[in-house]
């Protein structure tokens, strides 16, 4: 319930005019339940709410309350921070007398508004809030209660499942309806900005014709290029992923490496043909290496008869902390080497790898059967090509 404001929490406001003479607009109406209670009427300033009047409730309920509108801006009706109704007043759509009623206990919940067009239709989305929410507190507890039998939780899953989607629906006419209104800043909260920039734009763009240049329109307009800039960002993530993950694809031969062992031979990866070959890059520094390297002595000590043998490719930089790692691990193989050029190791950018450990798998032929293979998987991968 309380998204539906977060918008507003962005967006300071300000003063622009609009070329408008000041409009009194008078809030009357009945609240029950809240005798001698001070309600309070706010604007928002600088993302801060600031009282701009308040009245004692008589013993009748009646109130009454007035503000001078000049601009469309966003004002709250209530007794506290936490319950209170959300206006929209704009010196157009907005009446000399707004009529408000509520039960002074839940005036979130329950309030009633006419006179204010804007805030009426606001209304109408705390309505589809307040129902949603309501629905999908009590589908939860369904799912995780223990009696529920797995057909039951299956039906109240597709019920969430249509419950989410009939809001989405809401919400969107919602916005279709108003995108020209600061109204539906209140529905923004509910977007997903990399599934909704369509709707992002259409606000943007109603709001550039409807209230230009202030700081609500600016403030959608740079969370429009917020996220659009998102977006072109993870597309080129995206195809840099796939183009590191070509360099080492399963199928491929495994690209030859030439680095120096700690004696200064190069080893190479083709000298190893007519065995499987773990293909480990790791480093001393490296605590997840250091943790998975237990493993990895097992698993060779358990196949190394068998035609199973590991290369190990080290991003070290200094040259004795990577042989104090070998002997402190019992690294017992043959095939270790490195460029000693750490994150700049040619290894990084032949293999595409961004973090380690990362493991490359390859056959008797050095073709690439599998990566990033550790723990538990890389055992039963191993089992399946050379038994028990």
């Amino acid at each position: 319930m309380k998204n539906y404001i977060l918008i507003l929490l962005i967006i300071s406001i300000t003063n622009v005019s609009f070329g408008r003479a000041p409009k009194k607009v008078e809030i009357s109406g009945i609240i029950e339940n809240a005798a001698g209670k001070t309600l309070y009427l706010n604007a928002f300033i600088n993302n801060a709410p600031v009282i701009i009047d308040s009245v004692t409730i008589k013993k009748n309920g009646k109130f009454k309350l007035a503000v001078n509108v000049v601009k469309p801006d966003f004002y709250s009706i209530g007794f506290s921070k936490q319950d209170y109704a959300l206006l929209v007043l704009d010196g157009v759509n907005t009446g000399e007398v707004i009529n408000f009623n509520a039960d002074g206990l839940k005036i979130m919940e329950t309030y009633s508004i006419s006179g204010s067009k804007d805030s009426e239709v606001v209304k109408t989305l705390v309505l589809h809030l307040s129902n949603h929410s309501k629905w999908k507190t009590e589908y939860a507890k369904g799912l995780k209660d223990p009696e529920f039998t797995p057909l039951q939780k299956a039906e109240t899953k597709r019920k969430l499942d249509s419950l989410d989607q009939n809001f989405i629906v809401k919400r969107d006419q919602f916005i279709n309806n108003n995108y020209k209104s600061i109204a539906v800043l209140t529905a923004m909260g509910y977007l997903n900005p990399q599934k909704d920039l369509a709707l992002y734009k259409k606000i943007e763009e109603g709001l550039a014709e409807s209230v230009p240049n202030t700081s609500y329109h600016l403030a959608v307009k740079a969370q429009v290029k917020q996220i659009e800039t998102q977006n072109e960002n993870r597309k080129k993530e995206a195809l840099e992923r796939e183009r590191l993950e070509q360099l080492s694809a399963i199928g491929s031969i495994a690209p030859e490496l030439n680095f120096p062992s700690p004696n200064g031979k190069v080893i190479t990866i083709e000298s190893l043909r007519g065995n499987y070959v773990l293909i480990d890059f790791w480093a001393s520094w490296c605590r997840p290496c250091r943790a998975e390297n237990p493993n990895v002595v097992k698993l060779y000590n358990e196949y190394k008869d068998k035609g199973f043998t590991v290369f190990s490719v080290s991003l070290d930089r200094d040259k004795n902390r990577w042989l104090g790692a070998i002997k402190q691990d019992n690294l017992y193989w043959p095939n270790h080497v490195s460029d000693l050029k750490q994150w700049k190791s040619e290894a990084v950018k032949t293999y595409g790898f961004t973090g380690i450990p990362f493991t490359v798998l390859i056959d008797k032929e050095g073709k690439i059967i599998a990566k990033n293979l550790r723990g538990p998987a890389l055992e039963n991968k191993i089992k399946e090509l050379l038994g028990d």
